[in-house]
């Protein structure tokens, strides 16, 4: 398995300073990871997992309110579930489709991109308020610091909401919708590059 995202540096003429040398490096950048990042990694990365997928017969039905509000607080207070993928698995439908503001992916897709995606320990998770769990979704505010892993090891800010939805039969999640505060090319101008 290679580097799936690579950021290619234009060639600069010899009058160009290093000023604009770092300049062209973060444009090129920026514009990399908008075209080819998140998606590009997202879409069909296979890793080594360190958990089980779950059998329909291992699924949690029907949680009550508040078993839901805990796991998920947990998920994602402890775990950063959001940066990891370290999410409980069995409280989701295996065809749980999860979309943020690049794409859409199927659960595994979403759980081996995130972890080849970012650097847990240089990302940062905030839960912003409180998790509010209804028979029909769980949702919640969130503050990240995003650490890419790729050269350089650039951190994104931004902040949103994610809206899960829970099946009315079975209580699992079948949905995972990700609503950013703000647009992609301005979580991108808040790179900062280690």
């Amino acid at each position: 398995t290679g580097a799936l995202l690579q950021c290619r540096v234009l060639p600069l003429s010899s009058s160009q300073t290093s000023s604009s040398r770092l300049f062209v490096s973060r444009a090129t950048f920026l514009q990399e990871v908008a075209n080819i990042g998140a998606a590009a990694v997202l879409s069909g990365v296979s890793l080594p997992s360190t958990t089980t997928t779950p059998s329909s017969s291992n699924k949690r039905l029907h949680l009550s309110e508040e078993e839901m509000k805990q796991i998920i607080l947990s998920d994602v207070v402890d775990r950063s579930f959001l940066v990891t993928a370290e999410l409980t698995r069995d409280i989701y439908d295996e065809s749980a489709t999860f979309t943020d503001e690049i794409d859409t992916y199927s659960l595994p897709q979403w759980v081996a991109g995130t972890k080849k995606l970012f650097v847990a320990e240089g990302s940062k998770v905030q839960l912003v308020g409180d998790v509010h769990v209804s028979p029909e979704k769980a949702e919640f505010r969130f503050e990240e610091a995003l650490m890419f892993r790729i050269p350089f090891r650039p951190v994104v800010s931004l902040s949103g909401t994610v809206v899960l939805t829970r099946d009315p039969e079975t209580g699992l999640i079948t949905s995972y919708k990700e609503n950013w505060d703000q647009d992609v090319a301005s979580v991108l101008k808040t790179a900062k590059f280690n």
